[in-house]
């Protein structure tokens, strides 16, 4: 991780909800870690320098003294004595916040709820975030938290871009003095219109299909083991718990969490796009989690 050790947790805060749940987490992650707190609000008003028709004496630096204000009060009164700078920053979200990951920590957003569908929905300043950001994002979705479980969740895929995500979410459960809960996901054989992409297993016999499934889990059980091997030695305090499920990835992450307080997963997409460079558990998992999501993306070279 490029981050120093006495880098701020930063949290993006706009006087909304969403951001308020995210602050607080914000405030609650920079005392166990023994960090500060940098509240950031990115403003741009379309027509800075001309006050708005309608609204005679409104000033827009006053508006925006007044949300890092109350950004301030709020993580004091959540925790006093908290070493806490709130900062108005003229300009768009993005690259505003994209600024402040190079010396952060890490970054908290908000994620705004979906009543309908009871999940979150990260705004194009989130995705942004989660995509191109230099420090992890974590993304608090609008609910009421839980009570705390003691319990980190990491998602792991073998992949060599998941190290960065495996090694910060040990010290994450170090600093915390969590177990760390370490999941793979097998998905079930899938059938696709134009072809299978692997022989079918209603093809098999039953006690060639039960072998198949046997070898894989054991393959799977070898993975999660090894992924966690190195990081097993440098932090000998944490207790980790290792399992695999069975069947689609996003609802094994999201069912595993449920008792947790926070879920961790690498970013290793490879498209052009935001949401293909996050990759697609990655994106799904903050839609769905029940609990915040930390996405931490392997370090540019």
């Amino acid at each position: 991780m490029d981050q120093r050790a006495d880098s701020p947790v930063v949290a993006a805060f706009n006087g909304t909800a969403a951001s308020g749940r995210a602050l607080d987490w914000a405030a609650d992650e920079a005392r166990r870690r023994g960090l500060g707190l940098r509240v950031v609000y990115a403003f741009d008003w379309p027509l800075y320098h001309s006050p708005p028709r309608g609204l005679p004496g409104f000033d827009v630096d006053e508006f925006a003294r007044r949300i890092v204000d109350e950004g301030r009060e709020r993580a004091l009164e959540r925790v006093p004595g908290l070493d806490v700078r709130a900062v108005h920053v003229t300009g768009d979200p993005e690259p505003v916040l994209l600024t402040e990951s190079q010396k952060a920590h890490s970054l908290v957003v908000g994620a705004h709820r979906m009543t309908a569908l009871d999940r979150v929905l990260p705004d194009s300043t989130a995705l942004e975030l989660l995509a191109c950001a230099s420090c992890p994002v974590i993304v608090v979705p609008d609910r009421e938290a839980a009570p705390f479980h003691g319990r980190v969740l990491l998602g792991v895929d073998g992949s060599r871009s998941a190290r960065s995500a495996t090694e910060w979410a040990f010290a994450t459960a170090e600093a915390w003095g969590s177990r760390l809960r370490v999941v793979a996901v097998r998905e079930e054989t899938r059938w696709w219109r134009f072809g299978a992409l692997e022989d079918p297993t209603w093809t098999l016999t039953e006690e060639e299909r039960r072998a198949a499934e046997a070898e894989d889990a054991r393959r799977t059980r070898r993975m999660v083991s090894q992924a966690v091997e190195d990081d097993r030695a440098r932090w000998p305090g944490v207790r980790v718990e290792e399992a695999v499920e069975t069947g689609h990835p996003v609802e094994a992450l999201c069912a595993a969490a449920r008792d947790c307080d926070l879920m961790v997963v690498g970013s290793h997409g490879r498209g052009g796009f935001a949401g293909m460079l996050l990759g697609s558990v990655s994106r799904n998992v903050i839609s769905h989690s029940p609990v915040p999501v930390a996405v931490v993306r392997p370090p540019r070279r």
